[in-house]
């Protein structure tokens, strides 16, 4: 039998943050949070302009502002309430598929 590798959320912090290093990762918005997008514990992740959108522990669509190059305002992370706007629910649909697939290939 094959074993699946960890999810994201089954994974230790390991970009050094000194809120979350070497511990899982469950909530987005920690003032102290400094984690990075490649972050262990960061779940499947579109960069946009100024902002990434990401698929928090329970499958729900999270945004997140860009400060510069790889670090991100963890303190106003949110909830992206995707059924006021059908582009934000096909992403999230879009990020839900790609993280299955990426599961099933790496397996």
């Amino acid at each position: 039998m094959t074993r699946l590798p960890p999810s994201p959320f089954e994974r230790t912090c390991d970009c050094r943050c000194p809120t979350h290093h070497g511990r899982h990762r469950f909530t987005y918005n920690d003032s102290g949070c400094h984690c990075r997008i490649t972050c262990a514990t960061q779940p499947t992740t579109l960069l946009a302009p100024h902002a990434a959108l990401f698929l928090n522990y329970h499958g729900d669509l999270w945004t997140v502002p860009t400060l510069a190059a790889d670090r991100f305002d963890w303190r106003r992370a949110a909830p992206v309430t995707t059924d006021r706007n059908p582009a934000d629910s096909a992403i999230a649909r879009l990020l839900r598929t790609a993280t299955a697939e990426l599961r099933q290939h790496l397996s």
